[in-house]
Order: C-alpha cells, then structure tokens, then sequence
C-alpha cells in the first residue's frame, strides 16, 4: 500500500499501538493494515477491547503508532491549533458530544476557528439544513433536541469543514431501531451527495450490513477477516467472524433494522 495512490484516502500500514499500564504491556493494536477507498465506507467490527476505539483515536490524530504508519489523504493525521482535523469524529453519545450550553449552530461551527463569526454561522445553518434540522433551530440549546436531532447537529459538525474521512464511531448505539434507521439512511445519502469516505465503527453487524462497501473484524488487537461487505455477508472465512455473524443475526435487531434502513446497494432506482 502507498500514499501514490489517490483513490485511497484512509491508508493503514502495519499500524501498531502499544500502552504501558503499570508493568504491563497492553497491545492495543498488533500489525493492522487496511485501505478505504474515496467514497466508500469501512465498516470497522468487533467486541468491547478488539482495539476499535484505538483504531478511531490514531486516524483522527488523537495518538501517534507506536508502530506502522496511518495516512488519511496522504499525510499522518496530526491535531494542529486552529485547524480542523484532517478525518473529523462522530461520536457515539450525541448529548454528551456538544456543550449543553451553547447554541447549536455555535457548536456546529466550533472548528471552523480561521473564519469571522457571520461565515461561522453561516457555515452551520446550510449543513444543519442538510442534515435536517431548520433555521429556526440555530438558536437552541441541546436540551431542546431529541437524541435523533442531537446526532443530526454531531454528523454537521463532521461535515462543516468538508473534510474527505469521517469517523463514526458507534454513532447509532444509543438510539432506537427506527432512529437508527434514520441516521444510517442521512449518513449514505450524504456521502453520495458529498462524496467522503467513512469508518463505520460499530460491534452491531446490522448495522454493518446497512452501511458498509467493505468490513474489516477485530480481535484481540489484530485484523481477522478483511473483505467486501456482500462476500462477508454472504459468508465470512474466519470463525470468530463466523460466530458474530450468527450472533447478531439471530436477534431482532438485524430484521428490525433492515426493515427501516435501506442497505448500501438496494436503493430503488
């Protein structure tokens, strides 16, 4: 994998990340290695402690590798003062996300620190127009928006720097079936509209099925199944993949979702 190669926007080569906890040695991350290709969604799988959430903090630029390399278009992705982060982060708890005591759109603006104030603003009412939520809800605070809403405002947040890699990590999981179903629907369309790319992280594969073009599962750290999301789906090599697969797909969230969301590859023509 190399960075000459501009369709992929998201490169992981060999990506490792180790933590010292007291004497103990924990490897977060052991030898992973991946690309997203321009457009596309990574759905990145896998049970509490399988390094998903470190994953998310090294392609956002939160930490460093302690090994291997990760570029988003090109270039590590590094936090710098006054400039919006290269991949922008949609996290999983859309009330804990934003400052309960500011205006909405102020918070939707807040990483656009080079521009005044009225392009600020401006900024934020055309992507919360986008997302769905109204002018006339610019001025509002949090409390005054349902968790469906709240996460609307965190996914326009992402997108007002234009950046090319949104990160979402488990940006559903607190929301209802039909919520969810929402939010996975706004998320697809928004990338066809806008054209970045995703890293989907989730432990859900309905999710995973709705939104993915590729699927990566983690174990323990290391990558044990990467592929496209149909072969995946339609069989998976590794067990422990295998046994997820089951899992999920014996409970009614997997028809449930399904039945409001649309799946990446269906939509009526």
């Amino acid at each position: 994998m190399s960075e000459s190669r501009p369709e992929m926007v998201v490169v992981a080569e060999n990506l490792t990340r180790h933590y010292r906890v007291g004497n103990q040695l924990v490897r977060a991350l052991e030898d992973v290695s991946f690309e997203v290709r321009r457009g596309t969604t990574l759905a990145v799988i896998g049970e509490s402690g399988s390094g998903k959430s470190t994953l998310t903090r090294l392609i956002t630029g939160l930490e460093r590798p302690t090994s291997g390399r990760i570029l988003v278009n090109g270039v590590p992705p590094m936090l710098k003062p006054g400039r919006p982060a290269s991949a922008q982060l949609v996290f999983q708890d859309p009330a804990g996300s934003v400052n309960p005591y500011r205006k909405i759109w102020k918070s939707v603006s807040e990483p656009l620190h080079h521009l005044n104030r009225a392009s600020r603003k401006q900024a934020a009412k055309e992507i919360l127009a986008r997302v769905g939520i109204g002018e006339d809800r610019l001025s509002v605070r949090p409390g005054r928006l349902s968790g469906g809403q709240l996460q609307r405002v965190a996914i326009a947040r992402a997108l007002v720097t234009k950046s090319s890699v949104i990160v979402c990590d488990e940006p559903t999981s607190a929301l209802d079936v039909s919520v969810q179903a929402q939010i996975l629907n706004l998320l697809q369309e928004l990338q066809e509209e806008l054209g970045f790319s995703c890293v989907f992280v989730t432990h859900d594969l309905a999710v995973a099925q709705v939104v993915a073009d590729q699927v990566m599962v983690l174990r323990d750290g290391r990558v044990c199944e990467l592929g496209d999301a149909p072969s995946f789906f339609a069989g998976p090599r590794n067990s422990y993949s295998m046994a997820l697969l089951d899992a999920t797909s014996g409970k009614h969230g997997l028809a449930g979702l399904e039945s409001f969301a649309t799946r990446r590859g269906d939509k009526p023509a």
